[in-house]
């Protein structure tokens, strides 16, 4: 038994005719009656699965409806048989669910005796939006820091006298990437130009992605942290912004070498879109082409509708679209740093990882220098 959609709660036949009840339930001013037997005209007995009686102001319409869950499609005798109730009942029209579908044949003839013929059944995975209804994805979230940053720097004095040792103290922080004290300047024109921390933060972010983007599932995707950690330099010899001009000296910055020490969480993402659904289903009509999705919310009592702009359960992919297994790396803001977090597992990259930092105007341009993966143990 099929346990991935809804419709395996309907098994038998008063559990679909009682589906079949529900989906008219509410729908107006109606009356809804199941499996209700009438003498007709001609003083015969007659059963009908579903009956409903809907008023308007001036009128009264009743529509016969016939629910088969069965194994087999439905055939032109059931057409003849609802058609045969209609008339001898005096009902306005009718109508036949099924779950199998309908021989060849039968929706001409339904659709010449006015009667509608639907289909109940689970929704693709177009239907339920890619991948489908039970979505299970990888996630790694990565956060890097740096240490130990050392600086090959110029230096020159702007007071007479020792300016004693500098103090750059500096954090990667939103307010330090918008303090004009970490500005640059051009050594050529003494233009002011981009911030330091900025650079560095944009930096951060162009080592993680380039060394996370190496790393792929690991251990079948089980919930745990990986380091890596790789030897890094920023160079700025390409650019004339890289002045520092500090109270007591200037500093003209040639690189600065640190350590890039990154961490990978990986979890996974387990999601059932049906998990708080009592039933989500597809009612398809084959003789007027409605298509109409029909939910109903664990401890509601109405059922809510939606039209399906999808044809024949299909769906034109336009956008690469998630796939069941697939991996979603999110990168975390360079201020964000690691914390007290413990690595399980620990990876190194064996060669410099080298930021080159030019200019076009003022604004800087960043390129990095291909690196090999890194080795997780």
């Amino acid at each position: 038994m099929d346990i991935s959609g809804f419709m395996h709660k309907y098994y038998d036949w008063v559990a679909f005719e009682t589906f079949v009840k529900d989906l008219y339930e509410g729908d107006g001013d109606v009356t809804v009656q199941r499996d209700i037997t009438e003498i007709d005209r001609y003083g015969a007995k007659r059963q009908t699965d579903v009956k409903i009686v809907r008023r308007s102001r001036f009128h009264r319409f009743t529509t016969l409806v016939e629910c088969k869950r069965w194994k087999e499609p439905v055939g032109r005798d059931r057409i003849d048989v609802l058609a045969s109730s209609i008339e001898a009942l005096s009902a306005n029209n009718g109508a036949i669910f099924t779950t199998t579908g309908f021989e060849e044949g039968a929706i001409a003839y339904a659709r010449g005796k006015g009667i509608e013929l639907f289909v109940v059944r689970d929704l693709t995975p177009q239907e339920w939006g890619l991948p489908g209804r039970h979505i299970s994805l990888h996630l790694h979230v990565n956060a890097a820091e740096f240490r130990n940053i050392q600086f090959a720097a110029q230096t020159i004095a702007l007071v007479d006298g020792p300016p004693g040792p500098a103090e750059l103290n500096i954090v990667l922080s939103v307010d330090k990437a918008l303090d004009p004290d970490f500005d640059l300047f051009s050594v050529k024109t003494g233009e002011r130009g981009a911030n330091l921390v900025g650079i560095l933060g944009d930096a951060h972010g162009m080592i993680l992605s380039a060394l996370c983007n190496s790393v792929g599932v690991l251990d079948d995707g089980k919930q745990m942290t990986i380091e890596i950690n790789a030897r890094c330099e920023l160079d700025f010899t390409g650019t004339e912004f890289h002045q520092l001009r500090l109270p007591k000296l200037a500093t003209r910055i040639e690189r600065i070498g640190f350590e890039f020490r990154a961490h990978v969480g990986q979890s996974a993402i387990n999601v059932d879109r049906g998990n708080d659904l009592d039933f989500a289903v597809m009612v398809e009509s084959y003789v007027s082409d409605q298509r109409l999705i029909a939910h109903r919310r664990m401890g509601d009592a109405g059922i809510v509708f939606q039209s399906s702009n999808l044809s024949n359960g299909e769906a034109t992919v336009t956008e690469e679209v998630l796939q069941n297994g697939a991996l979603i790396s999110v990168n975390c803001s360079p201020w964000v740093g690691l914390g007290s977090a413990v690595a399980d597992k620990i990876g190194v990259t064996g060669q410099l990882i080298r930021i080159v930092v030019e200019t076009e105007g003022r604004k800087p341009q960043l390129s990095l220098i291909a690196q090999p993966p890194a080795t997780v143990q």
